[in-house]
């Protein structure tokens, strides 16, 4: 019984502190610093995935609007241009220019 008691303890002290963990790394990794642009000055969702396509040349596979910036989870070329990556990426709403590109 003791064990059970010790052992549900240690658990719960792991859980804790993958918890804290967890909840302190996520903003770091989880954003991008984007400008806030009134709504009248953004790009329009459609016209952003176009140039996302056609400017840019990724594939998007998840498009989304995160905090004050539109970002994509899909596939684009490596810096040696010869594969195609993951990537996540976050533009600007009113420009459309890359604020963050990450490549896994």
């Amino acid at each position: 019984m003791l064990k059970k008691v010790m052992l549900k303890k240690v658990m719960l002290k792991k859980i804790v502190l993958l918890s804290f963990a967890t909840l302190a790394s996520g903003p770091l990794y989880a954003s991008a610093d984007c400008q806030k642009h009134p709504k009248e000055e953004q790009l329009h969702v459609l016209e952003m995935q176009k140039k996302i396509v056609n400017d840019y040349g990724f594939a998007i596979k998840k498009f989304q609007a995160a905090g004050h910036c539109y970002e994509i989870y899909g596939w684009g070329l490596n810096e040696a241009k010869t594969e195609f990556v993951k990537i996540e990426v976050y533009f600007d709403t009113k420009t459309g220019d890359i604020v963050k590109k990450k490549i896994d």
